[in-house]
């Protein structure tokens, strides 16, 4: 079902692929369309309890593929670091699959917001509560349900 990574000398464990999904401060989720157009949309996350949670609005692109399609992709950068005399480039990267819904149930919603919130702003505690009590109700939490992670690095020292 899910492919194998070609260059195996770069494969990384599973654990160390959930790290590295858990400190990228952003990522492209990839959808696809009922016109079989895929799409792909960066995004910030959090990882939260085994699970992928983001933010939109009530409507737009990504959540009419959602509902289309719920299977995603979802492809994140934790570093890299081009080496222009090595024509190559050193970089930790994992790529989960699984699928996608708005969550539902206000209690888990709101504990995606406030981990997003505690994650990206923690330093503006009061502006997040604030946002929280406004935004609440124009805010879909994005939910994914991993099936499969994977991760591949180089990770070659500089001479």
């Amino acid at each position: 079902m899910f492919h194998e990574i070609r260059r195996r000398d770069r494969a990384i464990t599973e654990t160390e692929a959930w790290e590295i999904l858990a400190q990228s401060e952003w990522g492209v989720l990839s959808t696809l369309g009922e016109d079989g157009w895929p799409y792909g949309v960066p995004v910030n996350h959090v990882v939260l309890g085994g699970r992928v949670y983001l933010h939109c609005a009530h409507a737009g692109h990504k959540l009419e593929n959602l509902t289309f399609e719920s299977r995603v992709s979802y492809c994140a950068v934790a570093s890299s670091k081009v080496l222009p005399a090595d024509l190559s480039t050193n970089f930790e990267s994992a790529i989960l699959f699984g699928r996608a819904i708005a969550v539902n149930d206000a209690l888990e919603k709101r504990q995606a917001l406030e981990a997003l919130l505690k994650r990206f702003a923690p330093q503006h505690p009061e502006e997040g509560a604030e946002a929280m009590h406004t935004e609440f109700d124009r805010t879909t939490v994005v939910r994914i349900t991993p099936e499969h992670i994977t991760g591949k690095a180089r990770r070659v020292s500089q001479t």
